[in-house]
């Protein structure tokens, strides 16, 4: 082996060895939540099982009121995702839109733990 692929080689190893010296930013796991199923667990089941795994966000296919209900307060961050139903509606009006985070949303929210934005939001 020559002098060059032998310091190429042993650089390398030196790098793969302090790569996993050093701290890393946190990050955090979600998790997508259907329910949709034939055998459903309890919403509050599902919270105790997200905050025993560490899980810190959660996605929501829709507003599901028994699943916000069990999340409410959790310290898990939760995205609600609409139906292409609702899509066109709810985008083109921001009347409409509000309406449905009062109706579906606004009631699970603790004071101060909300934030609520969509993706036309500059502050993202």
């Amino acid at each position: 082996m020559s002098r060059l692929s032998r310091a190429l080689l042993y650089l390398v190893l030196a790098i793969i060895l302090l790569s996993g010296s050093f701290p890393v930013g946190e990050s955090a796991i979600g998790v997508n939540w259907g329910t949709i199923s034939f055998h459903r667990l309890k919403p509050s089941t599902v919270v105790d099982l997200l905050k025993e795994n560490k899980i810190k966000r959660v996605k929501l296919f829709d507003a599901d009121q028994g699943a916000l209900a069990a999340l409410m307060g959790s310290g898990i961050e939760v995205m609600i995702g609409i139906s292409n139903e609702m899509l066109s509606a709810l985008s083109s009006s921001t009347d409409a839109s509000d309406l449905w985070v009062r109706q579906n949303v606004s009631r699970y929210v603790v004071k101060g733990g909300a934030d609520i934005r969509g993706a036309h939001d500059q502050r993202l």
